[in-house]
């Protein structure tokens, strides 16, 4: 009994390589062998980076635009807003949706 056990435990692994040769070679299989990208970061549009701004500061949007680095894929917006006061406000708001200020 203890022989099967042990010719079992050698052979098991070897019975599947098979099954993993199939799924290499057939496409419709694959997805399931290949990790998908890590935490691929939502986009969000001008409007909501927008309403994120308002929301955050207050105030009136004098402008707002979005750009793109050339070794940024992802926009980044662009935001000026007027606050209570009459003071200008710079922000820049991410794929992700977080708020910075720039000068």
């Amino acid at each position: 009994m203890k022989h099967w056990a042990i010719f079992g435990a050698f052979i098991a692994p070897w019975l599947m390589i098979p099954e993993i040769t199939h799924a290499d070679n057939h496409h419709s299989r694959q997805k399931f062998l290949v990790k998908s990208e890590v935490n691929r970061a939502p986009q969000i549009s001008l409007q909501q980076a927008i309403n994120i701004a308002l929301n955050k500061h207050g105030g009136r949007v004098l402008s707002a635009q979005s750009k793109s680095d050339p070794g940024q894929s992802p926009p980044r917006h662009h935001i000026r807003l007027l606050l209570d006061g009459g003071r200008i406000l710079n922000l820049v708001v991410d794929e992700r949706g977080r708020v910075k200020r720039t000068r």
